[in-house]
């Protein structure tokens, strides 16, 4: 007996059917953004989101989803922004950290001299009409250089620190160089006019980054400081130098 079926019955024979259900594939939920994450994996995600986002690919998204993705790939990029301009400002502070350092002690210093300067004239000054109008004359001669000084201390204490450090002491013939020093120079004078730099600050900042502007930290290094270079008296105390703040920058910036 054969078993063959006749082509004519064929279509009166049911199709098996597969209890296996096709599974929709949900497409993947965007992750937040994370300051855990590398510089290369902020990378990686940025790529693979723009991908995700492409014409041809988020037409297939729910609109929910895409633009939870949009949201995702901003703050991926934000977040790798924030990373570059940190990297950058901590390899500039490294490269200029020397130049700065001692321009700031030059700046400091200058400063301290003429506010004892300006100090003194009232106390050496004998009451009369004379000495009284060159006494204002000189004063106003101080008031002008103390500003100066302050604008200059206040360049290097708060210079951009996403631009590259041009010396405020080592002047050059490259006139793109002075006219951006001069530029960079006028906007800190601007900001001090305008409050957002206190006036009376960038001195007692300067004396702070060198260790004498108070404080816990202050009162250890200056006692560090006196314990190595003060000189000692007869009972084997150490006494500081004198005359510490007007001595040489090591030849770094004389003139």
């Amino acid at each position: 007996m054969s078993s063959t079926i006749h082509p004519s019955r064929l279509s009166q024979i049911p199709t098996p059917k597969s209890n296996l259900k096709k599974r929709r594939q949900k497409p993947p939920k965007p992750q937040p953004a994370s300051t855990s994450l590398s510089r290369s994996q902020l990378r990686k995600k940025i790529r693979d989101l723009t991908r995700l986002l492409n014409p041809s690919s988020s037409s297939k998204l729910p609109a929910t989803t895409r633009i939870d993705h949009e949201r995702a790939l901003l703050a991926y990029k934000y977040e790798l922004s924030l990373q570059q301009a940190t990297s950058k400002v901590q390899l500039l502070e490294k490269r200029y950290h020397k130049v700065r350092f001692f321009e700031r002690r030059k700046a400091a210093r200058a400063l301290s001299r003429l506010n004892r300067e300006f100090a003194a004239l009232d106390t050496f000054s004998p009451p009369s009409d004379d000495n009284e109008k060159e006494s204002k004359k000189k004063k106003e001669e101080l008031r002008a250089k103390i500003h100066s000084a302050e604008v200059d201390l206040n360049y290097i204490m708060h210079y951009p620190p996403l631009e590259k450090y041009i010396s405020l002491y080592k002047s050059g013939d490259n006139k793109d160089t002075n006219q951006k020093r001069e530029r960079i120079r006028q906007d800190i004078e601007k900001r001090m006019e305008e409050g957002t730099l206190d006036r009376g600050d960038a001195l007692a900042e300067a004396n702070a980054a060198e260790g004498f502007g108070g404080g816990v930290d202050g009162k250890k290094k200056r006692n560090k400081k006196q314990g190595h270079d003060g000189n000692q008296n007869k009972n084997g105390e150490s006494t500081p130098d004198e005359d510490d703040d007007e001595g040489s920058d090591g030849g770094f910036f004389e003139f």
